[in-house]
């Protein structure tokens, strides 16, 4: 998985940092679907976006699992929350938590609230990439049955 401590540690601080927003995500999104009537369009797309919210959120929680598994093996490593974030997810992240607040403010249903929504979700899309591509770079580092790296 990854090739060091600090690799470990930073992966498994991104991943809780993200199920921390996911569940926030999930939480904001169903307070606004209830002050919605049913039978509206906007309460059927955010129903939709609870269930996608959700699926994020267990897919981050199985590999944040996994990653947790490996930092056990690894022996003692800085707690989550001693640990930071690398410097592009953490610059994502600022930028999601700020829409966060903005849509603890914004009336459920509004214009505003539907295009903060929006913006949540690609702050979501765009962490996840980032993300992901993390993790594969520290894939492709990991040595090969044959001892070489892959890259």
């Amino acid at each position: 998985m990854a090739t060091n401590n600090r690799d470990t540690e930073e992966h498994l601080r991104a991943a809780s940092d993200a199920i921390l927003l996911l569940v926030r995500e999930v939480d904001q999104l169903e307070r606004h679907k209830r002050g919605i009537h049913p039978g509206e369009a906007r309460f059927d797309e955010l129903a939709a976006d609870v269930r996608r919210a959700a699926q994020y959120l267990a897919d981050f929680t199985e590999q944040e699992e996994s990653w947790a598994r490996a930092a056990s093996a690894r022996g003692p490593m800085e707690t989550i929350g001693d640990s930071s974030n690398p410097p592009p997810l953490s610059e994502i992240l600022a930028r999601w938590r700020a829409v966060e607040r903005q849509l603890d403010e914004a009336p459920p249903g509004s214009p505003e609230a539907s295009a903060l929504f929006e913006e949540f979700a690609r702050m979501r899309e765009e962490y996840m990439a980032e993300f992901k591509a993390r993790a594969q770079t520290e894939v492709q580092r990991l040595p090969s049955a044959n001892g070489s790296l892959n890259t």
